[in-house]
């Protein structure tokens, strides 16, 4: 019951924190510690569950019956990240988005920011589905306001309401799998589901829950709301949006899976194929942006469909009793939800450090920011290693985990969707490598191609240290994540009741070798790095170094580097949104050549754009039904209560 009551308490301090920071009057150092302090108690609690795998449980009346609020390994491995990533983000809002800025805007930030830390830690440990469904509506809400924190803007309104449909279309699909999990249960606490001759029920509740939960995971096609939305928050927001809020969805889809007795053939396999065209989709569409916060968004994209293709891969182990798959499969996927959120929250940082320093979101404007930042190029280093899943860094891990998985897979007989997988994510990490290369090499590397960006400066410290803390974790996880498998395999256990402990044993000496193998390229990179240094400095470099032959051109203009379309044009048939305008030389005194590039989403604004906008049309023929009379209203309610009575008579009469 410990457990339980630090994630209680930890709530309440950060609803504590909320209502503080609606205070003109009260200090701003009370709000940010009350939620520091949230995050240190919830932290330590999600530690002490995942080292011992204990199962903390707290029941109280509710709603006519018995609720529940459980804490064991599966929470506390989405609690753990949401608290790191919390913390971190109240300190780097701190020079951010501070509290006094006009029009309390910084106010109403840090307010709802509180209520989405809250709400999303009720979430984890909830075990009723009303419970659940009310964390899940408080969640929505404040993301919903934190998007639209800069909503004088058309297009952060525009980006906040298309979030907000989304997400409440997903919800109306998890009521009904609510409704069903009670009536299969016989009520609505969240309890194992004893294996009976409902094997369709089952499936339309596992049905539902992958589709309802995908709305918030953001995997294709339902993934439209995304990028906007991501781009559109505060940048310390969007790291909280992508860290935690879109894995709600993956934890969810575990939650619910693991009532289930058993699962279904054939989910496992779609899951799969669904995360494999999730990742290479996201990844092809973060090529083609300039905008470096909608790359980070679609990077967003193709992470959770990695961690889609783990899941897919566990539920296929579960569907067909096969442990070995289970335990890869669903440790690959936890270990890349807990990579994902430290790597991803250090770029969506370094964004806003950038974002503060520069006032632009275009690559293009940017460029030679490592002489101008150089703290800030430094820190999102092993951000962009880690993103593009090369060692040492944590990224690697998981998806060797994964890879382990797949390859493992295609010898126990489930060969379309396995290699379909191999490939998409093989794909996927030479596209984020490429990918990442432009980002870091069009921000930092070069000239500096605008004035915003030659006066660009490193940020305050506040927004450094977080940085800081997450570079050196996703450096240490890489190095250390031989000891966190004790910890994964308690969570598959939850996961997939009644498996053993299978990571430990079967990965610990390869993971040894692995992780070996990293601190030694590790080391020899410092060495190679640190002999640059010196004979960089060494006195047969001292005096004046004449210049490199450069055929005339002593200075080279920025208009003459690479930019970002031009790194990625290679790529271009896998950038099917990118519409590209080009006027020739055609001529031998020609007039000036012309190339301008657009970029459209080809589900989300080509595909359901248009047809969601046909349909509000059709739907504002309605809207007459709203006059703005209170009879008309009453009438409505009158009409309603009517119908109801009708329809229990005639239930009464045929059941009778």
């Amino acid at each position: 019951m410990l457990d339980v009551a630090l994630i209680l308490i930890a709530a309440c301090s950060w609803i504590a924190a909320a209502l503080l920071s609606l205070n003109p009057r009260s200090d701003e150092r009370w709000s940010r510690w009350l939620g520091i302090i949230g995050s240190i108690l919830a932290s330590a609690s999600a530690v002490h569950v995942l080292a011992s795998g204990a199962i903390s449980r707290l029941e109280f009346p509710f709603w006519r019956g018995a609720a529940r609020l459980e804490m064991d390994g599966l929470s506390a491995a989405f609690l753990l990240p949401l608290h790191l990533v919390a913390g971190l983000g109240v300190v780097y809002g701190k020079a951010y988005w501070p509290l006094n800025l006009p029009k309390g805007a910084g106010r109403s930030l840090r307010f709802q920011y509180g209520l989405l830390v809250a709400a999303m830690s009720m979430l984890f440990v909830a075990r009723h589905g009303l419970l659940f469904l009310l964390a899940w509506e408080l969640m929505a809400i404040s993301a919903f306001l934190l998007i639209a924190t800069d909503h004088e803007t058309p297009e952060v309104r525009r980006a906040s309401w298309v979030y907000l449909v989304s997400t409440h279309t997903g919800t109306a699909l998890l009521t009904a799998m609510v409704i069903l999990l009670a009536h299969r249960n016989g009520g609505l606490l969240w309890l194992p589901l004893p294996a009976g001759n409902s094997p369709g029920l089952d499936a339309w509740i596992l049905l539902l829950a992958i589709a309802g939960f995908s709305f918030k995971a953001g995997l294709l096609p339902l993934h439209f709301w995304l990028p906007s939305a991501h781009a559109s928050a505060p940048s310390h927001v969007s790291a909280i949006l992508s860290a935690v809020m879109l894995k709600t969805g993956i934890y969810g889809i575990l939650r619910v899976s693991a009532l289930l007795p058993s699962i279904p053939w054939g989910f496992g396999s779609a899951l799969l194929a669904l995360g494999a065209l999730s990742a290479v989709y996201g990844v092809g569409n973060a090529l083609a942006q300039r905008d470096y916060k909608r790359l980070l968004a679609y990077s967003s994209i193709e992470n959770l469909g990695i961690i889609a293709m783990g899941v897919g891969l566990g539920l296929s182990g579960r569907a067909n009793h096969d442990p070995w798959l289970v335990a890869l499969g669903f440790g690959g996927a936890i270990f890349h939800v807990w990579n994902h959120a430290i790597f991803k929250s250090l770029l969506f940082f370094g964004a806003g450090s950038i974002l503060h320093a520069t006032g632009t979101r275009d690559m293009e404007a940017l460029g030679g920011l490592a002489s101008r930042m150089p703290r800030t190029a430094l820190l999102m280093f092993p951000a962009v290693l880690a993103v593009s899943a090369l060692p040492p860094f944590n990224a690697f891990l998981s998806e060797w985990f994964l890879y382990r998985g797949i390859f493992s897979s295609l010898t126990r007989g489930y060969p379309w969707s396995a290699a379909m997988a191999l490939v998409a994510l093989a794909f996927t990490g030479g596209l984020a490598a490429a990918a990442f290369a432009k980002f870091y090499g069009i921000l930092f590397l070069g000239s500096p191609r605008s004035p915003v960006a030659e006066h660009a400066h490193d940020p305050p410290r506040a927004m450094l240290l977080p940085m800081a803390a997450l570079a050196c974790l996703s450096l240490g996880t890489g190095l250390a994540g031989v000891l966190l498998l004790p910890c994964l395999d308690r969570v598959v256990a939850v996961v997939a009741p009644g498996s053993a402990a299978m990571l430990a044993l079967g990965l610990r000496a390869d993971m040894r070798l692995l992780v070996g193998a990293e601190a030694l390229l590790l080391v020899c990179g410092l060495l190679a790095f640190l002999w640059w240094r010196r004979s960089g400095s060494s006195p047969m470099s001292e005096g004046p170094r004449p210049p490199t032959w450069d055929c005339g051109y002593a200075v080279a203009v920025p208009r003459a580097e690479y930019s970002g379309s031009s790194f990625s044009d290679a790529w271009a048939p896998l950038q099917l949104g990118l519409k590209a305008r080009i006027r020739p030389i055609t001529a031998i005194f020609p007039n000036p050549a012309v190339f301008r590039s657009e970029f459209r989403d080809v589900v989300g604004e080509m595909i359901l754009g248009p047809r969601m906008e046909r349909l509000a049309v059709r739907l504002l023929r309605f809207r007459g039904l709203q006059p703005g009379y209170l009879s008309i209203y009453i009438l409505y309610v009158l009409l309603a209560l009517l119908g109801a009575f009708l329809w229990m008579f005639l239930r009464g009469r045929l059941l009778g």
